[in-house]
């Protein structure tokens, strides 16, 4: 077996045996900023409180500036932000306040803190690496070459878009829309990362547009039902994340920002909820297409 065949085959391992990308994962405890803080790392200040290790201080700022930014655009586009604190970690401070694996982006506690890796690489730079397949030919070269990066850059920049999601996360319920069902709340927190990226970050919009899509490769686990049965233990949590991008990068050109507002409308958070059988029926009623999409996660 050839050397790059190897470091692949560890790549799909490494998915297999722990099939999670950007799940949210709200901490039990309350107490997450404290532990974060007992480190002892330097901090920048407010608006976004962001500790960081000695090594990520450039890093932090940049993070900070566009977590500041995405709130500000909901901020006037919705009327809503959120406070969070970003903790922007190497792995041996990592595992002392936050659950494995490294490089992992996630959002835990109240009030929530924004979980980053501090360097290039780690768990989800190989899981976003394993789409390089599923990208056209063409389309990937002019990208590396219109940009002049490399894929693994744009693997990174990826990994930091998926920091978008987790405060999406947290912005989706400040704002009241209530998903109801696994699926839906991650997609709906990837469509406020787009939404943002779209208005605000264009060269973030680009990255979306190469790497949000499922890897090639089908999984073993390809329904929405084992999705919601089994959330982040699926075959390939990676591979559902895909297919919730690949669609809202065709939504939101169409709906924008009102795709939202109509989440909110038809699935409040102070609604009964809406029944498993009618999720995808009231979804097409806002935005034709979705049982069309849906049929893609067939056995």
């Amino acid at each position: 077996m050839k050397k790059t065949d190897l470091t692949w085959a560890i790549v799909r391992m490494s998915a297999a045996l722990c099939v999670v990308m950007w799940p949210y994962r709200p901490a039990a405890k309350a107490d997450v900023v404290q532990r974060v803080a007992e480190l002892g790392l330097p901090k920048l200040a407010d608006p976004i409180p962001a500790y960081y290790s000695d090594d990520a201080t450039t890093r932090a700022g940049t993070l900070q500036t566009a977590i500041r930014q995405m709130n500000a655009f909901f901020q006037e586009s919705l009327g809503i932000h959120v406070d969070v604190t970003l903790a922007v970690l190497n792995s041996n401070h990592w595992i002392r306040v936050h659950e494995p694996p490294y490089g992992l982006p996630g959002i835990a506690g109240k009030p929530p803190v924004i979980f980053m890796p501090a360097r290039s690489g780690g768990f989800s730079f190989g899981l976003v690496m394993a789409r390089k397949d599923a990208i056209p030919e063409v389309a990937l070269q002019r990208y590396l070459e219109t940009n002049h990066t490399t894929i693994e850059a744009a693997a990174d920049d990826f990994v930091d878009i998926i920091g978008f999601h987790e405060l999406g996360h947290a912005l989706c319920s400040a704002y009241g829309i209530r998903p109801g069902y696994r699926w839906l709340n991650e997609f709906v927190a990837s469509y406020f990362a787009y939404a943002f990226v779209s208005e605000r970050k264009p060269e973030s919009k680009r990255v979306f547009d190469l790497l949000g899509r499922p890897s090639k490769v089908r999984p073993k686990n390809t329904t929405l039902a084992d999705f919601e049965r089994l959330y982040d233990r699926v075959d390939d949590y990676g591979w559902y994340q895909g297919m919730f991008e690949s669609h809202i990068k065709e939504l939101y050109p169409k709906l924008g920002i009102q795709f939202l507002k109509e989440l909110k409308r038809q699935f409040p958070a102070d609604g009964a909820g809406v029944p498993k059988d009618q999720v995808l029926e009231k979804l097409e009623t806002i935005a034709p297409g979705f049982q069309a999409w849906a049929i893609g996660f067939r056995e």
